[in-house]
């Protein structure tokens, strides 16, 4: 055919046929169904790392407020062991204390403290002779201030380090300041550790560091002192410390939690007012997509710790899973339309190249569920695994009214091989010992790793505690065996605490809790051995 007018041949154009527009509509039907199923595991997956991210923030939480704690604990080791020098002496000099600090603060004992003092409770009679005896070693320019010697004082008497800023407290009265003063008459009363609301030290100036003072008091040997009336008459001076706050957190071992800010208020209530550090003053622009508030307690006080992610944190979280998902699920979505229409012509063909696909999107799935409830390094389960197998056991021996036991292990001496041999060695270290424990272990029992050095064991079914004593003396025997790393004999040990359902704990929170005290309570009582609950 022509057109008359442009002398071009024209053909006419088919309507498409009923054919084509059905072997489109399966291809199309099967697109837009992978396409749900990729935007449902897409969202599936979001959730899980939203949940994650959870974690991981609780588990920077309870870091964050273990490190505080352990550095108090330290501080609180350090005033009683000065308190048994003084004990252990029939008199104790300037230099006496000046030495036994400097070796406790010289050698393994935390830093981050100002100082550490001996301050006596003196009547007014015995101010005069006080002054005289601290004027004869040498302290010439001595006196106690402030102080009008109608009342007992108590003046700094000895401190170290004897810096000239730590030497311009000697003799400062502090019974003078209500603060330090409310805190020695609780330590008085109470035998125990006393710490000070937020102070500042004499030698800042201006006083805008959040420092506190810590007391322990001291009692006359041979004098009882099992009563609030009895201390009150045998006492005679305090052990105390002195600490600002930044120096603290500054000399906690170990690295800060990316991501992570911590604010930390005097009280039990985060408010602004006693806000007294704050590790990113710009963390709340924007929100933080994560918050908490822990507390750490001491006799009559409390801190106020809130713990906040920053955008750093969620940077720091990888979400390649769900990438992943979306992008192979977009491609597999235009593939599968794509193996639909070849399979109006070719049947067989793209059933088999359809099957190929679906078992590499499930192989992969399952990939990424194994890497989000199993440690990289040693294979074992998580901490979220191990949470799910043991409230599984927990529901168990309830219905059962069986026993189950909870055991945390930590291995001693590990930070020096990896601070010796690097982290390399230490890695390779950590799966002999935990194919060592593997092997002490029935199939049903479950080990996981919960930190750098730290795993527990889960035992869901055993007969008595012997039989959790049995399997925790076999690990630690094994582990107490030397290692051979390379051209590296290691020798380590492990410290196992033990905690049996439903005897010492109901629930997998006290399970936990109190086989952790356990361990720490072997650790503390020299490594190498292991503890029952009802022994800590």
């Amino acid at each position: 055919m022509t057109d008359p007018e442009t002398s071009q041949p024209t053909w006419p154009v088919p309507p498409p046929g009923p054919s084509r527009l059905r072997n489109l509509r399966l291809p199309l039907l099967v697109g837009l169904l992978s396409l749900a199923l990729t935007g449902w595991l897409w969202h599936h997956e979001n959730q899980a790392a939203e949940a994650r991210m959870q974690t991981d923030f609780d588990f920077s939480v309870r870091q964050s407020v273990s490190r505080i704690e352990e550095r108090i604990a330290s501080y609180e080791q350090m005033l009683r062991a000065a308190r048994g020098l003084f004990e252990a002496s029939d008199a104790v000099s300037r230099d006496d204390f000046q030495s036994f600090v400097s070796a406790l603060m010289g050698g393994s004992a935390p830093s981050g403290l100002q100082l550490m003092a001996f301050t006596p409770l003196l009547p007014a009679g015995q101010i005069p002779g006080h002054v005289a005896t601290r004027h004869a070693p040498g302290d010439a320019d001595y006196a106690i201030r402030p102080g009008d010697g109608s009342g007992p004082v108590a003046p700094v008497t000895y401190i170290a380090p004897p810096t000239p800023g730590n030497r311009a407290a000697l003799g400062h009265n502090l019974y003078a300041d209500p603060l330090r003063r409310k805190a020695m008459l609780q330590a008085r009363d109470s035998g125990g550790i006393a710490i000070t609301s937020r102070i500042a030290l004499r030698l800042d100036a201006p006083h805008n560091k959040p420092a506190f003072a810590m007391y322990l008091a001291l009692y006359t040997r041979g004098q009882p002192d099992d009563t609030p009336a009895s201390r009150q008459a045998a006492v005679y001076g305090w052990v105390h410390i002195a600490f600002r706050l930044a120096d603290l957190i500054a000399s906690m071992p170990g690295e800060g939690s990316p991501g992570i800010a911590l604010r930390i208020y005097d009280g039990p209530e985060a408010l602004a007012e006693r806000l007294m550090f704050d590790s990113e003053p710009e963390a709340d622009s924007p929100l933080p997509r994560f918050t908490a508030i822990k507390h750490i307690e001491f006799p009559q006080h409390r801190w106020a710790l809130q713990v906040r992610s920053t955008p750093a944190f969620e940077l720091g979280q990888s979400n390649k899973p769900a990438r992943i998902i979306a992008g192979a699920g977009v491609c597999v979505s235009l593939l599968l339309a794509l193996f639909t229409w070849q399979l109006v012509t070719g049947r067989a063909r793209a059933f088999a190249r359809a099957q190929a696909m679906t078992r590499e999107l499930r192989e992969r799935e399952e990939y990424m569920r194994h890497m989000a409830q199993h440690d990289p390094l040693t294979q074992l389960p998580n901490r979220a695994l191990f949470s799910d197998r043991l409230q599984a056991a927990l529901a168990r021996a309830r219905r059962e009214r069986s026993r189950a036991a909870l055991m945390f292990v930590d291995l001693d001496h590990f930070k020096p091989v990896n601070d010796a041999c690097g982290h390399a060695v230490g890695d390779s270290l950590l799966i002999a010992a935990t194919e060592r424990m593997r092997e002490c272990l029935r199939e049903s029992d479950t080990l996981a790793r919960v930190g750098g050095d730290e795993f527990v064991v889960l035992l869901p079914h055993i007969d008595s505690r012997d039989d959790a004593r049995q399997v925790a003396e076999r690990i630690r025997t094994s582990i107490a065996l030397p290692f051979q790393i390379g051209p590296h004999q290691i020798d380590i040990s492990a410290s196992i605490g033990i905690c049996i359902f439903p005897e010492h704990a109901g629930d997998e929170v006290s399970l936990m809790k109190c086989a952790d005290t356990a361990m720490y309570q072997a650790k503390d009582a020299g490594r190498d051995r292991l503890f029952f609950a009802d022994e800590a």
